[in-house]
């Protein structure tokens, strides 16, 4: 570890920022935690050691928050903002010298992506790479961590919108990979994308799963591509109209073939932190209660 780091955390009010900013105050690294809410500064340094005050609606605030720092972990919201909101930021982290920028993204293997979502955040990686600021691109696959939201397996029903083969990554292992390239910095991991899809398994392969690791029985429905939008854009969901349309779209796409890759194994797990990485079957054995309180009765 670089004992001259000063680390930005964004996202730390979700499960992905949280669990980074958490590995990091594990290890001893020098870092603070951005959020857009004055109200919460203090909370949020009692709880990692230090925070900023960072708005990325508003590049005002940029100035501010990166003084000093050198390297950022940077994800944003689930809505069409995140382009205008990337490109601000990695201008302003230019212009404040910051080394190294750590980019969350998504599971992108080839330029032809066309999804919403997958095409957003290509476009991200492209002005970062351009930039001139060092860069590292994270790419996971499906979040293992989705299984606990209470419409993906509510009584036991596992509800998938593709009938084909999807790759699965534990949120512990991006997490924990991400700490430690923040920690280790650009001078090893500079101009690398790294990669999350550990697990591949079919929907009904996935029910067997968290039969097995929960001794409660699941079933899998596949349903139409259509119905996600419908499920993501309910009232309460973290996502914009497009975003679930990138979604479906995303889905469709799999079902019909044009991204097949979805249902491949390509990890680095192994690589940035010297261990397997976990497979649906030990993670859902780690998080077998909260399995059972979203399935319901």
């Amino acid at each position: 570890m670089n004992s001259s780091n000063n680390l930005l955390v964004l996202g730390v009010t979700g499960q992905v920022g949280k669990l980074v900013a958490r590995n990091l105050r594990r290890s001893g690294a020098n870092f603070s935690v951005g959020t857009r809410r004055k109200a919460n500064l203090k909370e949020l340094a009692d709880q990692f050691g230090a925070s900023r005050f960072i708005n990325l609606d508003d590049p005002r605030t940029f100035d501010e928050a990166l003084k000093n720092i050198t390297s950022i972990f940077l994800i944003t919201g689930y809505t069409v903002d995140m382009l205008v909101q990337s490109k601000s930021l990695i201008d302003a982290a230019k212009r404040n010298g910051v080394n190294h920028i750590v980019h969350l993204g998504a599971f992108t293997r080839d330029h032809d992506a066309y999804a919403t979502v997958f095409a957003w955040h290509q476009m991200i990686e492209a002005y970062l790479r351009a930039s001139g600021v060092a860069w590292t691109n994270l790419h996971p696959n499906m979040f293992m961590q989705s299984f606990l939201s209470v419409w993906s397996i509510k009584g036991g029903v596992y509800n998938a919108y593709t009938s084909k083969p999807i790759g699965f990554t534990a949120l512990e292992d991006l997490a924990e990979a991400a700490a430690v390239i923040l920690m280790e910095g650009p001078e090893k991991h500079n101009g690398k994308d790294y990669w999350f899809s550990a697990d591949v398994l079919t929907p009904h392969q996935v029910a067997e799963t968290l039969t097995a690791a929960t001794g409660r029985k699941f079933t899998a429905a596949v349903r139409k591509a259509e119905g996600f939008q419908n499920h993501a854009v309910q009232p309460g969901s973290a996502f914009e109209r497009a975003y679930a349309k990138g979604g479906f779209e995303l889905f469709e796409q799999v079902e019909d073939g044009r991204m097949a890759y979805i249902g491949r194994v390509i990890d680095d797990t192994k690589q940035l932190l010297g261990r397997e990485p976990l497979l649906l079957r030990d993670w859902a054995k780690l998080h077998a209660n909260e399995l059972l309180e979203a399935a319901g009765s």
